[in-house]
């Protein structure tokens, strides 16, 4: 970054001018694509339609005038999540616009692009993808205490992802460089770009549930499907954690299926703040729940349980007749090597039945010994 600041401020396209296009393009696409919300694959790392205009920039715009991007530009996520993708953003142009303009040897581009630039072009696209990748792994990596080039970033879907986003802030780059009127064609094709993101963000709603927004069962399946396939290539762990709402028949009885609702998004959104976002968090009955994590050892997925147990446990929900509290039983199971959803699902459930028959607002291991019981045998409420 320091290197980067002896790089000349001068730049084929006025500041003036550059900076604001950036900076309104950026935040006007974002703004076209966030009302819904997609996926990149199932794993709910936001597939950003803002990304290509950071490689422009750092092509287009002075090393200076790169935090104003970073930090001016709306981001999905609230803080702290925020001040770290502004930062990654700022690190990412900083090393890409730092390899571009040394390789061409800090001169001036205008007119049209000779053989060395174009290498300079690619050098800067590699070099965001893997500045890019290294951040976001590093910080996957330590979040499920795996090796960097084991996370779920590092495969050819995801990357593919990354070098198209980047791409299409290259051509408008070259554009931009050739005669910035050309950027009037590229116009259209990103607004249909667009158009189709929110295409795919319909798609991604059926597989939400419309009461919590976690998975359905359409999108558990799919999220399952894809980490099953990862862990198996990659000879990760994988955890699951399936929750069932203690005595919500009570609580509907005594204070109204409207309250019971209430209680049932309040228990959603504690699962879904108190688990990382590569989890897969999801409703699969009228109380029950499940939690898919993966890269994540047996001990470690019982301290997610544990805290979501907690967390449920401590929440006050005002009501007309006073606050209710409510608690949830959990089961907690180790994929085995070659284990199949169902059967997995099993071990878990009978650890969940196990909690119920110990008394409820508990987190119980599934053993070998423990066999599945049925819901007519115990009252499950």
């Amino acid at each position: 970054m320091i290197a980067n600041l002896l790089i000349t401020s001068q730049r084929a396209l006025p500041l003036a001018i550059t900076l604001p296009v950036i900076i309104a393009g950026a935040t006007l696409s974002g703004r076209r694509t966030s009302s819904l919300g997609i996926t990149r694959s199932e794993r709910q790392i936001f597939l950003s339609p803002v990304g290509h205009f950071f490689f422009a920039s750092a092509i287009l715009l002075p090393p200076f005038a790169l935090p104003i991007v970073a930090f001016v530009i709306p981001t999905e996520r609230t803080s702290p999540s925020s001040w770290f993708i502004r930062f990654q953003r700022l690190l990412t142009m900083n090393a890409s616009s730092l390899v571009f303009w040394l390789v061409v040897k800090n001169q001036l581009l205008i007119g049209g692009l000779t053989n060395h630039e174009v290498l300079a072009l690619v050098l800067a696209i590699i070099t965001h993808l893997l500045v890019d990748s290294i951040i976001v792994s590093i910080v996957m990596s330590l979040a499920s205490q795996k090796p960097v080039l084991v996370t779920a970033h590092w495969n050819m879907a995801s990357l593919l992802r990354e070098f198209a986003e980047i791409s299409i802030g290259c051509i408008g780059a070259i554009f931009a460089l050739i005669n910035p009127l050309l950027l009037l064609i590229v116009v259209a094709p990103c607004c249909l770009a667009v158009d189709h993101l929110r295409v795919n963000q319909s798609a991604q709603l059926s597989k939400r549930d419309t009461r919590t927004g976690l998975l359905n069962s359409f999108g558990l399946q799919e999220f399952v499907d894809h980490e099953f396939e990862r862990a198996k290539r990659h000879s990760t762990e994988l955890c699951l954690v399936v929750l069932d709402l203690d005595f919500l028949r009570d609580v509907n009885n005594n204070f109204g299926h409207q309250v019971g609702d209430l209680a049932i998004n309040a228990v959603a959104t504690q699962i879904s703040l108190l688990t990382r976002t590569i989890d897969g968090t999801a409703r699969i009955g009228g109380e029950e729940f499940v939690v898919v994590l993966p890269d994540i050892n047996f001990q470690d997925a019982a301290k997610v349980a544990e805290r979501v147990r907690i967390g449920i446990e401590e929440l006050q929900l005002p009501t007309k007749q006073g606050v209710l509290r409510v608690t949830i039983s959990a089961g907690v199971a180790l994929r085995h090597e070659n284990e199949k959803y169902s059967e997995l699902f099993n071990r878990a459930d009978a650890a969940l039945y196990a909690s119920k028959r110990l008394g409820r607002n508990r987190v119980s291991l599934a053993e070998e010994f423990f066999e599945t019981f049925q819901a007519n045998q115990i009252n499950t409420n």
